[in-house]
């Protein structure tokens, strides 16, 4: 070995890396897991995304009446 340590061989740097190591793990994991309240879950994300939406169609909804009026006023003045 030439002196220069890889990833693997470099001491934990993390609570949760040493509390995996003193458990006899090689890295910390935290598995996943079903979510208790999954049909509350799906509501909300699809209350968010809905919320998205409209805020995307409200931005740029907007900018393109803004765009509008500023071309409409600007045709007008140039009579």
């Amino acid at each position: 070995m030439d002196g220069r340590r890889t990833a693997r061989e470099l001491p934990p740097v993390t609570e949760r890396e040493l509390a995996a190591r003193a458990r006899g793990l090689s890295s910390a994991y935290i598995p996943g897991g079903d979510d208790p309240e999954l049909e509350r879950t799906k509501r909300t994300e699809a209350r968010y995304m809905r919320l998205l939406i409209g805020m995307v169609l409200l931005i740029v909804g907007s900018g393109l009446i803004v765009s509008l009026v500023g071309l409409a006023l600007a045709a007008g003045v140039g009579k």
